[in-house]
């Protein structure tokens, strides 16, 4: 069984801060922020990753995206973690997400919201195409802050850390 702490070390790892967490010998702490206290993200860009949390891990048997805090987590890693490159680049992911679902996807009903993020999922995971760099970013942030919180890691029945076909021979 993993701690929280390995999971936020492999959450670290993965957006490249290795060697911050060598260099805090373990001293990395997060606070997610509470409902409505945003220390990183607008107003705007909270009810963009809410919205895309949601969809991507909605409620079931089991806690969604929401549930745990997943928006609050992020944001609290975002504010007390990132330094200011890596801020500036995940609002500019931010705004390229919002713009490759529409301006009108906070708007829309959950059928047609979860249709278009769909597309958007398929579009970036085909193996093609570089221009959703944002959105695997961002959707990589989801999955693993949800997998940080006790509900999702022992809650959850399976997860899956490479979704997809796995080919070990990709051309490059």
């Amino acid at each position: 069984m993993h701690t929280r702490r390995d999971i936020l070390q492999g959450m670290i790892v993965s957006i490249g801060g290795a060697s911050l967490l060598s260099a805090c010998s373990g001293a990395v702490q997060i606070v997610p922020s509470s409902a409505g206290v945003m220390r990183f993200f607008s107003d705007e860009e909270l009810q963009l990753v809410s919205r895309v949390s949601d969809l991507i891990i909605p409620r079931t048997d089991t806690p969604g995206a929401l549930d745990v805090n997943v928006p609050g987590f992020l944001d609290g890693l975002m504010a007390e973690w990132a330094n200011a490159d890596t801020q500036r680049n995940q609002h500019r992911n931010l705004r390229d997400l919002s713009m490759k679902l529409g301006r009108d996807f906070l708007e829309l009903d959950e059928t047609t919201a979860e249709s278009r993020l769909a597309s958007l999922d398929a579009r970036a995971f085909d193996g093609r195409n570089s221009q959703y760099s944002a959105y695997r970013s961002w959707k990589g942030l989801i999955t693993q802050a949800y997998f940080a919180s006790e509900e999702g890691r022992l809650q959850e029945q399976e997860w899956v850390a490479v979704p997809g076909r796995w080919d070990s021979s990709v051309e490059i």
